[in-house]
């Protein structure tokens, strides 16, 4: 087991713990690779789960770090099945999309991919921030093809009626 592999299973859900993760990997960027492939990987182990948190916490002030791994990434966002997995990589695709000059350099397989992950997200989340950030996302996308508005609105008309707050938040959010 490797030095990170190790650190992970010491730690818990706490913002401390996602911190310390943060710390490591600041203070040896070279287990950046090592924590990425965890986060990324299917396996819902403890230290996957952990390694997501921490690639979150690390990742969202370093967004650029996904740039040359974004096909990786993708990948690694769409095979994700565990909730506490889903949250940490689905909100980090949204954070990376809101950037519109990264938006506009993300090509058309890769904007399918994206559409592809975000309706598979919003019809098995079992959590409301999984759905949230793929709603989120989506709609950065609604254009990509004709049908994509269409299908998030039937989805958002499906669902209102019986709607958390939550999910009425985040609806007029994108609308």
């Amino acid at each position: 087991m490797s030095p990170l592999e190790d650190l992970l299973l010491q730690f818990y859900a706490s913002v401390a713990d996602r911190e310390k993760g943060v710390a490591f990997i600041d203070q040896n960027p070279t287990y950046f690779q090592e924590l990425f492939a965890l986060a990324c990987a299917p396996d819902q182990q403890r230290t996957n789960i952990v390694a997501a948190w921490v690639l979150e916490k690390y990742t969202l002030e370093k967004l650029a770090l996904l740039s040359h791994l974004f096909p990786e990434f993708l990948t690694g966002v769409a095979q994700q099945k565990h909730e506490s997995k889903r949250r940490p990589m689905i909100k980090l695709l949204y954070h990376y999309c809101k950037d519109k000059k990264r938006r506009e350099s993300i090509d058309h397989t890769q904007r399918d991919q994206i559409v592809t992950l975000c309706f598979d997200y919003m019809l098995e989340a079992e959590k409301a921030a999984a759905l949230a950030f793929s709603m989120k996302t989506l709609h950065f996308f609604r254009n990509h093809e004709d049908w994509i508005e269409g299908e998030l609105l039937a989805y958002i008309e499906q669902r209102l009626p019986n709607s958390s707050t939550g999910f009425q938040s985040v609806v007029r959010q994108i609308s």
